[in-house]
């Protein structure tokens, strides 16, 4: 097998031939796997611009720490039912980002069909929240969802 150029993709000329010789330098020579090869490597995933104060529900007010806030979450797949879940902006650690805001995490409770449910889940996050522990928030967030 001969190698590939770095920059291009393109089979490299053998030792054996020269460019001058075929005529064409190892730039142009592409083939149609190698251009399929470029085009998905340069594929992207879709670009997800979040602020920290955004758990995803389209609003982009920032959400003071420790407040529990139910949203909307996509309906069941299986029956169309609406669903909502609890969700509390946490600081993720003790450092702050390029611009001097705190990191925070964006802890989510489980999908529930009734509101009211959501709406218990999230007196619950807010009451293990009071003590500052993030950790033991998550935790909790994942014993409801078991």
């Amino acid at each position: 097998s001969r190698p590939f150029c770095p920059i291009c993709l393109a089979a490299m000329p053998s030792a054996r031939s020269s460019p001058s010789s075929s005529g064409r330098s190892h730039r142009g020579s592409t083939s149609r796997t190698q251009q399929r090869r470029i085009e998905a490597s340069r594929s992207r995933s879709a670009v997800r611009n979040r602020s920290p104060g955004d758990c995803g529900d389209g609003t982009t007010a920032p959400v003071p720490p420790f407040t529990a806030e139910v949203v909307e979450s996509k309906a069941r797949q299986s029956t169309g039912e609406k669903t909502w879940r609890a969700e509390i902006q946490m600081p993720k650690n003790m450092r702050y980002n390029y611009d001097g805001k705190a990191r925070t995490m964006c802890i989510r409770g489980p999908l529930r069909v009734d509101r009211n449910q959501a709406h218990r889940d999230a007196q619950e996050l807010e009451r293990e929240a009071k003590g500052g522990d993030t950790g033991s928030v998550k935790a909790l967030a994942r014993a409801m969802l078991q």
